[in-house]
């Protein structure tokens, strides 16, 4: 049986590092569209850098990423992270030729990879922990999106062309799942406010969303304008 060697402490972060980010999370409910907001704001965020500079987007990237480090699928590290520890779980695990690392490994190793990605600068992380991962880190933003829930399920519905019952059906699972995740990243990167900024769904377009946080960014001096002859 071989042997997946994954780190247990997540990447520590020195002051004396002034080169860390800049760099945005973006947290949702399920039924909002956190990467459609994502490539909103990469357009917006790329205006303000020469041809030679761009942000990116990171999402299941991290994950794939982790895939090819230990050769196993993404679906099933992403299964295994979102898995609650449970002896029939353990039992599985041990059947297998390769050994599948436990929910606790893979999460630590996504943190140290989104932490990698924030200090570089210039990435949009969409979920995956992302806030909780980086909220030690300067030259951040952190957004979450929220919506009521009969507005989730009628985008629900229409993105998984399903019927609002069973739109409502998947978002109790998927809530279900995320808030076992929530409560693990809580105990372990405990800030509150858990987010910078959050914004209602069903109040702001992604459009406007996108345009408050890029002005908030500006704010903050995370991102400067630049002359359009400098680009």
């Amino acid at each position: 049986m071989s042997k997946v060697e994954l780190p247990q402490k997540m990447m520590p972060y020195s002051p004396h590092n002034q080169g860390c980010g800049p760099f945005v999370t973006i947290s949702r409910q399920f039924g909002c569209w956190g990467f459609a907001l994502a490539l909103l704001l990469r357009d917006s965020l790329n205006e303000h850098l020469p041809p030679s500079k761009t942000w990116k987007i990171l999402n299941k990237e991290i994950l794939e990423r982790l895939a090819r480090e230990i050769d196993l699928p993404a679906e099933i590290l992403d299964l295994q992270r979102r898995s609650k520890p449970s002896l029939l779980v353990d039992f599985f695990r041990s059947l297998s030729d390769q050994r599948i690392p436990s929910g606790y490994e893979i999460r630590n190793r996504i943190t140290t990879l989104i932490r990698g990605e924030a200090i570089r600068g210039h990435a949009i992380i969409v979920g995956q922990g992302g806030a909780g991962a980086t909220t030690d880190l300067p030259h951040g933003l952190s957004i979450r999106l929220e919506a009521p829930r009969q507005w989730r399920i009628e985008q629900v519905a229409y993105r998984e062309q399903v019927s609002e019952s069973k739109a409502g059906e998947l978002i109790d699972e998927m809530e279900e799942v995320r808030e076992y995740l929530r409560k693990i990243y809580d105990v372990r990167f405990p800030r509150k406010p858990a987010f910078h900024l959050t914004y209602d769904c069903s109040i702001f377009t992604l459009a406007q969303i996108a345009q408050h946080v890029t002005y908030a960014m500006k704010l903050r001096g995370l991102i400067h304008n630049m002359p359009r002859d400098a680009r």
